[in-house]
């Protein structure tokens, strides 16, 4: 579990260390995130906050979800 603290909502805490994930190769194109309950257990947060974290990065296009099969990094264009 990871430790979330400052000043800085939750969600866009979670949000920044999967995004930073995605950077560092953790999480690859094409590849699952883990799942919203996963997120909660991960961070023991609610499903509202895991949900507003992929939310961010749906925004920032940084993944796509389809729904029913779960959350994905989205190719980088080169």
């Amino acid at each position: 579990m990871h430790e979330l603290e400052g000043p800085e909502p939750m969600y866009r805490q979670i949000a920044d260390i999967i995004a930073a994930q995605i950077e560092d190769g953790t999480y690859r194109p094409n590849s699952r995130l883990p799942s919203e309950a996963e997120v909660c257990t991960r961070f023991d947060v609610s499903r509202r906050t895991a949900r507003e974290a992929y939310a961010i990065l749906i925004e920032r296009d940084l993944v796509v979800t389809s729904q029913g099969k779960g959350t994905y990094v989205k190719r980088r264009e080169a």
